[in-house]
């Protein structure tokens, strides 16, 4: 159920971006505990596609993700949508 709502371009208000806030935190909990459980297999890589699992990493690349995106935001100001492919882009991007 959580990875169907971890698709960014699901989110168009404040509700779906909660749904999607409250399923990467699953996502990234899940993850956590295959790490903890297999730290070799881990070593070079999140588990189930996490590629930063540092808030400071997760945020770096959501940055960097978001500056990249020459699509991301407007001149009228950011939507539910764009804050949601900010936070996608912090779970993915390296």
């Amino acid at each position: 159920m959580t990875a169907s709502l971890l698709n960014p371009d699901l989110v168009t208000d404040r509700e779906s971006f909660l749904r999607f806030a409250e399923a990467l935190v699953a996502d990234r909990e899940l993850a956590e505990g295959l790490e903890r459980e297999s730290p070799e297999k881990y070593r070079f890589g999140g588990a189930i596609g996490w590629q930063n699992g540092s808030i400071a990493a997760f945020l770096d690349c959501a940055l960097a993700g978001a500056q990249a995106q020459h699509d991301w935001g407007s001149s009228s100001g950011v939507s539910w949508h764009d804050l949601a492919v900010f936070l996608y882009l912090g779970n993915i991007y390296e």
